[in-house]
């Protein structure tokens, strides 16, 4: 197990996206400021695409989808309205916008085609734009079971098949390695909410909370050799941790994504 990248800032970590191309885009928020930024490295040489950018509304706008390398962000048209309005194409490769549309508000992409609408008085009116260009290509009125049905298709065809999301830890496990080494590692501990755990080449990764005081507490993470029953890594995710934190890690491929203490993140490479 070898760590392959670390990201740290002195904003928090918002959101982690992974594009099909493997590109790792980062999008990180100063709270005082409200300013949100975007980094952006090539997942498997960790080289720096583009760092803190910042688009001219620097606060209140947020990533839509990524789609054969191009970024869709969208607006926040109200700092306390959370839904979105608006969409900027963005091209990693050039880092450059190639369109924007402020009347239309994002739904999905597929097939080179992002479905959007306009906003009436009573209805939603769609339709569909090149991604590429923003040119319109088809208007399908206000036909929302149409567009609902071609939604739910899109959805089907992703494929999420290359990440692997820690599940919750409960009775019913049927693999008692699993069971074992996490009580192993917390049988002379009171562990606060869930264990969230997940296993992949027999390996096991997990996490759990134990409690300092009232209203603080310590992440702890994991990863135990299921075959030889050796503890591989042991991580402290967040020292002082105010709530229960769930999805501190998941894997995507070869890599290992942890989160720790909102400001940084840590990939490893699983051999």
């Amino acid at each position: 197990m070898k760590k392959h990248f670390t990201y740290k800032s002195d904003k928090q970590i918002w959101r982690i996206l992974i594009s099909d191309s493997d590109k790792l885009i980062l999008e990180t928020r100063d709270l005082n400021t409200k300013e949100v930024f975007f980094n952006c490295y090539y997942l498997e040489n960790e080289k720096n695409i583009f760092h803190d950018l910042q688009l001219e509304e620097k606060c209140w706008i947020g990533i839509e989808e990524i789609y054969k390398d191009i970024i869709f962000f969208h607006y926040f048209p109200k700092p306390d309205m959370p839904h979105h309005k608006g969409i900027i194409a963005f091209d990693i490769a050039s880092q450059n916008i190639l369109w924007t549309n402020n009347e239309f508000s994002f739904l999905f992409v597929s097939n080179d085609k992002v479905y959007g609408f306009k906003q009436g008085f009573e209805e939603r009116f769609f339709s569909t734009l090149d991604y590429l260009s923003g040119k319109l290509i088809e208007e399908f009125g206000s036909d929302h079971k149409k567009v609902n049905t071609l939604q739910k298709l899109s959805e089907n065809e992703k494929n999420w098949g290359s990440y692997l999301y820690p599940k919750v830890l409960s009775n019913d496990e049927i693999d008692s390695r699993i069971a074992e080494a996490i009580q192993k590692q917390t049988k002379d501990t009171i562990v606060e909410g869930k264990v969230e755990y997940s296993s992949k080449n027999d390996l096991l990764f997990f996490n759990y909370h134990t409690k300092v005081f009232e209203n603080n507490f310590v992440n702890r993470f994991f990863i135990v050799d299921l075959h030889s029953s050796k503890v591989i890594l042991s991580e402290i995710l967040n020292a002082n941790a105010t709530a229960l934190f769930t999805d501190s890690f998941f894997i995507y491929k070869k890599y290992l994504f942890l989160l720790r203490e909102k400001n940084e993140v840590v990939v490893y490479k699983i051999d």
